[in-house]
């Protein structure tokens, strides 16, 4: 065993085409984790093997869609908010945080945190069918666009109430 790892250092190390290329790496409360662009590969079965020397030729259905579903838009700065919250928020002094890293991430923490309890306000308010009274909260709150929402979801909910009496 030994000796095939000595002949494979001999043996040089791949070139750089066929080398996995590291990306990024980022410092969490469990360790480092890196991103790594791995080269493609192809797998050759050796010869009187038992794998099957021709792959079957498999069909891949694609089930019929009349709407496509829209690509998810990631905004890049909440997703450098969300990384520095991670890395930064729960830091110990032994982390490579700065601390104005470390006060604007407990920031950004604490302002996600009553966003989070002002959607779960709203959403038990809608579930008790009180849609005004989700609305105002919504707003006291600030958040436009949970206020919005809320509409469109009561304002939804008695199309299809009323739906639901014009066919009885």
């Amino acid at each position: 065993m030994m000796m095939i790892v000595f002949l494979s250092l001999l043996a040089g190390s791949p070139p750089q085409s066929e080398q996995a290329l590291l990306r990024s790496c980022e410092m969490t409360p469990d360790g480092w984790i890196c991103v790594y662009r791995i080269p493609p590969i192809t797998a050759v079965p050796e010869r009187g093997s038992a794998v099957a020397e021709v792959a079957p030729e498999m069909g891949m259905s694609v089930p019929p869609s009349t709407m496509s579903l829209p690509a998810p838009s990631i905004d890049p700065i909440a997703l450098e908010e969300s990384r520095l919250i991670r890395r930064c928020a729960e830091a110990s002094w032994l982390s490579l945080c700065t601390p104005g890293e470390r006060r604007q991430a407990r920031l950004l923490r604490d302002a996600a945190n009553l966003r989070e309890a002002l959607r779960r306000d709203v959403t038990r308010l809608l579930s008790e069918q009180q849609c005004d009274a989700a609305v105002r909260t919504a707003l006291r709150g600030g958040d436009l666009d949970l206020a919005r929402e809320a509409r469109a979801f009561c304002a939804a909910g008695t199309s299809a109430n009323s739906a639901v009496v014009d066919h009885e």
